[in-house]
Formats: C-alpha cells, structure tokens, sequence
C-alpha cells in the first residue's frame, strides 16, 4: 500500500498528464491537493469556467499493485491471482460523498496496471454510469491509449 504523501504525488503525476490529453480548460499552475479531512476531492483547480474538483481513483487490483511493487523494489517476480476492480472502485467512489459545492468529476486511470483493455473497461463501466453517476458531473477514464470521457451531466 502506499503512503498518503507518495499517492499524492503520483495522483497530481496522473492529473497533469490528463490535461496535458485532454483540453478541459486547465489553466497552467493552478492545481491544488485537495483536503480529505474536509470531505474535498484528491485535487482542484482552475478551469476556464472556474474551480472545478477531481477525485482520482486507480482502476487497479491491490494484488497486481502489490506484485508489481515487490517486483520493482527486489527484482524477484512471483505470480499473482488478479482480477479487474473498475467495478467496485467506480462503485466506492460513486456513494462517496464530497463537502464542496463546486463541480466534482471522477478521473479513473490504469496507470498501466489493468489486466483489461481500455474497451473492456469502459464496456463494464458504461452500464453502471447510465444509471448513477453520483456527485460526480464527469466521469473519465485515462486508459492505456487515450482519454476517454465516460459520462458527462453538464
């Protein structure tokens, strides 16, 4: 498991690669931790239109995490039983609630760390989303290939 301090430093790593992707209206140097003691999203920022806030959630089992940490740290590579988690984390972040009445929207990654194919991802998340999408006014996936924006309620 990681630490706090090393999550966000990966979770800003991964933001500022999506708007690098992605023009959402990022405006350069604005991007903030956000705090979880208070109930905000992992990060915020200034966008064209305003504050906007991004929970970050890693569509990633913790055995492949775990496996690959090990195998990175040592250089011993052992097997691991792994499934897709994209499900139960979108999930988790949908009935979580944010105290912040600025827009939320949900960044999922892989990170390279999924043992599905953007595509196969998507297709198991798109059902979830027609239905709920929580708090969450977007819902993206930054995949292996491309961007992908899920669901959009603006």
């Amino acid at each position: 498991m990681r630490g706090e301090e090393e999550k966000s430093v990966i979770e800003l790593e991964v933001f500022l690669e999506f708007v690098k992707l992605e023009d959402i209206g990022f405006i350069a140097g604005s991007e903030r931790k956000g705090n979880a003691d208070i109930g905000e999203p992992d990060i915020f920022c200034q966008l064209d239109e305003g504050i906007v806030y991004f929970e970050l959630a890693e569509a990633c089992a913790p055995e492949l995490a775990s496996a690959i940490t090990k195998a990175v740290n040592t250089g011993k590579v052992e097997p691991a039983w792994v499934g897709d988690v994209s499900e139960k984390t979108l999930w988790k972040k949908i009935n979580k609630k944010y105290e912040v009445t600025e827009p939320v929207e949900l960044l999922l990654y892989t990170a390279g760390r999924s043992v599905l194919p953007d595509e196969s991802i998507e297709a198991k998340l798109l059902p979830i989303l027609s239905s709920c999408c929580g708090q969450f006014r977007k819902v993206w996936l930054l995949g292996e290939k491309e961007v992908r924006l899920l669901v959009s309620n603006s």
